[in-house]
Formats: structure tokens, sequence, C-alpha cells
């Protein structure tokens, strides 16, 4: 690394833009490659190299693409899931990864493509030593993304209303899975991942295990030390234990009154520390309710949740209720709004205008019509309207001029 910064050191006394950015871009490359994420990362954020990458020309961008893949490895590699998600899920959600660390065309079906442009595509591909392995990409971008939706499925179960999604491939990968008349074992390695997300779903570990055993992921995952891959294999097993249980809680703590700590132990092969801790941290962001008894040995669960039928009916008071609030501001909208709210509670005969005991303050002049000029009418007020606030004919304003009493009257009543 220190040799690495010494040349980027020579490339910045050059002052060409262009080249300082690729110096740091390869440096932070480097980095990732040799598992030193943190200040891979720092260095990418440090210099905002994002931006300067977007705005820069299609080489740059494509050196910034093999750093984001190179960092999702570096990151899958120390158990940083989170980090490494979202890092490959910018280079693998669409499909189109081969074009977008050049290494090679896509062929699609409606791509328009002049033969010049086909030429410098062609120019601008990585020569096949230096080619990551998309494979290994998309293995470990599949696995991230079960390691973090499978329990934020299970989690939506309980809670209707979050609505957060992680992984939209997972997501369809697993709807496409249901819609199968016939599943059987998996061909390829994403089929592998989808049916180890599937029995992660039932907190079955053990299959989930078996399902990504053989992967070739493991092999390259870390290509100038092929002996750490069975390290990588048996950290992602730990997370999948861990990851099962928190599926398991959330899918069935509404079944149990209470759970045995040796119970979970044994059902996970988690040592006791390791289960009392990410209960702990489920009751602390309150993923679930409920608490430790004295002896710290039992996990007894609070039966909040409703039940279906009253989840049902949560959702259609709910929807009422905000439709009855949209009509309201609908009307107001249109008729003026909330003119009455505050209208006669002060001064003698200033009520409404359909209130007959007011003395020299009604609204339309003597012989008047309400709503329309007066041309024929006898009073001095004749075709004049007040002053006063506009009028509104809203359902708020029913409602106030109902309950007001007394000085009002409400939509019901006729003028004496």
């Amino acid at each position: 690394c220190a040799f690495m910064s010494k040349l980027c050191r020579y490339v910045f006394k050059t002052g060409q833009t262009r080249l300082q950015w690729r110096a740091l871009l390869c440096q932070a490359y480097h980095l990732a490659l040799h598992d030193h994420f943190q200040e891979a990362r720092d260095l990418l954020h440090l210099t905002n190299l994002q931006e300067k990458a977007l705005e820069s020309d299609v080489h740059v961008q494509i050196l910034y693409n093999r750093v984001l893949a190179q960092m999702g490895l570096c990151a899958f590699r120390l158990g940083k899931i989170q980090e490494a998600h979202n890092d490959l899920m910018a280079v693998c959600m669409h499909n189109k990864a081969r074009e977008l660390l050049a290494q090679g065309l896509s062929y699609a079906k409606f791509a328009d493509r002049t033969p010049e442009q086909e030429r410098a595509e062609r120019l601008r591909q990585f020569p096949y030593h230096m080619h990551i392995n998309l494979e290994v990409l998309d293995s470990a971008h599949h696995l991230c993304a079960m390691l973090l939706e499978v329990p934020n499925l299970a989690m939506q179960a309980i809670d209707p209303t979050n609505k957060r999604i992680i992984s939209r491939v997972l997501r369809r990968a697993l709807d496409q899975y249901d819609k199968q008349v016939f599943t059987g074992p998996p061909e390829n390695a994403k089929e592998a991942v989808v049916s180890a997300a599937k029995a992660l779903q039932k907190g079955d570990w053990q299959s989930a295990c078996s399902a990504i055993e053989d992967l070739k992921l493991w092999e390259h995952i870390d290509v100038g030390h092929p002996e750490n891959g069975a390290k990588v294999r048996d950290m992602i097993k730990e997370k999948v234990k861990t990851e099962g249980l928190r599926t398991y809680l959330f899918a069935y703590a509404s079944i149990y009154d209470a759970f045995h700590l040796d119970q979970l132990v044994s059902m996970f092969d988690l040592p006791s520390k390791i289960v009392h801790s990410i209960v702990s941290k489920m009751m602390i962001k309150e993923e679930i309710t409920a608490f430790w008894d004295e002896s710290s040995k039992y996990l007894l669960m609070q039966h909040v949740e409703p039940t279906p039928l009253q989840r049902l009916a949560l959702t259609l008071a709910d929807r009422g209720a905000q439709a009855v609030e949209n009509n309201e501001r609908l009307v107001d909208h249109k008729t003026g709004g909330y003119g009455f709210k505050e209208q006669g509670r002060e001064g003698k005969g200033g009520g409404r205008w359909d209130q007959g005991d007011g003395k020299g303050q009604r609204r339309f002049g003597k012989g008047g019509v309400p709503g329309f000029e007066d041309r024929k009418g006898k009073g001095k007020g004749r075709g004049k309207t007040s002053s006063g606030p506009p009028r509104s004919r809203g359902w708020e304003n029913a409602r106030a001029g109902a309950f007001s009493g007394g000085a009002q009257r409400g939509w019901g009543s006729r003028p004496n």
C-alpha cells in the first residue's frame, strides 16, 4: 500500500485532473483487493469520487464500477453484509454487470448501436486476465440479499405498515419460485440461493446451509488465497444461523408464550451468549415485544400483535378516515373554506345569514334573496353584500354551525 501511495503522489504532481482521478480509483481498487475496505471507502468518500466519475468520460466510469465491485467482494469477505449489498447492488441490480465492467457486449434484442459505437465499445473491453468473475459477483450479491431480505419479509408479516424493500431482485426470484408448478433441485448458483432463502423463511438453517455448501463462490472469492474460501463459507453459515433465529422469532413468536434459552441454543447451534445478545438487540430495536425473566433463561412473549381480522379492520378504518378527510378538503376547496367558524360569536346580530333576529346587520337587503343580487328590493342594503368573511358550505362549517348552539342553527333549520 505504501508503494501504491508513492506512485499516486507522482501522478498528482502532473496536475492533470483526469489522471489524478484514475490514480485515486486505482488506489481504492488496490486497497479493496487486499481487504482494506475501510480505507478504500474513506478514500472514495473524502475525495467525492462518485460525482467526479459520473461527470467524467466512459473510461473513468468503468474504472469506478470495477472499484465498486471489488469493494463489494471485499466487504463480503470481511462479513460486512450491508455494505457489501450496497456496493454489489449498484453493479448487479439490472443484469448489466458485463457492460458496466467492460467485460463483454450485451446482445439485447432491441439494442440500437451503430457500427462505430460497437467498435468503440469493443476497444474499451478489458483483457481476460483482468476480468472480475461475474458468477462470484452474482452469488455474493444474492447471498447478501438473502441475509437482509428474508428477516425483513418475516417482519413485514407482523407489521404490514413496514413497506421497506431491500432487494427487488430476490423478491422477484422468490415470486417466480412460488409460481412454479414443480420445483426441482437447483441447477445454478442463483437457484441455490433462492432455495436457501425459502428454507430460511421457515427457520430451517440446516437446509439453507446445505443449499449453499457447493457454490463455486467459495473457491474464487479470494483469488490470491484460495484457502480463505472455507473461512468465508463458515462465516456465512454463522450469519445464516443468526438470521434464521431472527426469522424464526418473527414468524412464530405469536404462537408461543415463552421460549427457553437452551431450546433456542439447541435449535440454531449457537452459543447461549450469542442467542441472548441477538434477542436483546431485537427487543431494544422494538422488533419483537418480549422480555427476559429474572433468571434470563426464559424469553416471555407479549402478544400485542393484532389478529388478521383486526389488521383488516384497522386498515379499513384508516382508509375510511382518509377518504372522509379527502372529501372534506375537496368540499372546502370548492366552497371557499372554513368561512363560518369564527363568524357570529362576537357582537349582536352578527350571526349567520339565515338567522332572523339580527338588528340592522342582515347580510341582504329587505326583500332580497340570499345568493343573488336583489334588483327590486326596497331596503338600503339592496344588492349589497357585507364585507365579512366569504360564505362557505363545507361540512366542517355545517358541524360548527350545528354545535355552536343558541346564536347559530344547523343546515336543517329554516329562517322564520
